[in-house]
């Protein structure tokens, strides 16, 4: 909870509100209290510098640890990884497999997902992950594939085909 309430307390919620989501979620899911906690603390310091809210990074968690039955480590640290690349990308870099913005926005405007705003910014990640969600399922397997590849890496391309796969679930 230290972890949450260090990277994602700005005011607007009390401590209470942030382990009632972490409770409901447990509850309704294949997943515990402590397995949402510790897969968000892998990467809560990264998560708002790439726009993304606790409620999403709740729900992701929570929705990949039940899918996946794999460990909270292993999905935090894929996430932490995944949002890294993201982090890397806004700054400029170009990533150990070669992806670099460019690589990367294309790879999502091939399915009508634009990652940069009006102002030629990189949206949030939330945004991001909610209009690639809206088309995801109208894309071949082998587009989603490709685009799991680009835009997690490929050890962390399955952590991501479970999220969006089950993206109405952690909506």
């Amino acid at each position: 909870m230290t972890a949450i309430w260090n990277n994602f307390e700005d005011g607007s919620h009390s401590l209470e509100y942030y382990a009632d989501v972490i409770t409901k979620l447990g509850a309704t899911t294949a997943s515990s209290s402590s397995e949402i906690s510790e897969g968000i603390s892998k990467f809560a310091s990264v998560a708002d510098t790439v726009g993304l809210s606790y409620d999403k990074a709740a729900a992701s968690v929570a929705t990949v640890v039940a899918e996946t039955r794999q460990s909270a480590d292993t999905v935090g640290t894929a996430f932490k990884t995944m949002f890294a690349r993201v982090e890397g990308l806004k700054l400029g870099e170009t990533l150990e497999d070669g992806v670099d913005l460019n690589k990367y926005s294309t790879a999502l405007k091939t399915v009508g997902v634009n990652i940069l705003d009006s102002n030629k910014e990189l949206k949030g990640m939330d945004t991001i992950l909610d209009e690639l969600g809206k088309k995801w399922n109208s894309i071949s397997e082998t587009q989603q594939i490709a685009l799991a590849q680009t835009v997690a890496g490929v050890r962390q391309y399955t952590q991501f085909m479970s999220l969006m796969n089950n993206y109405d679930k952690v909506l």
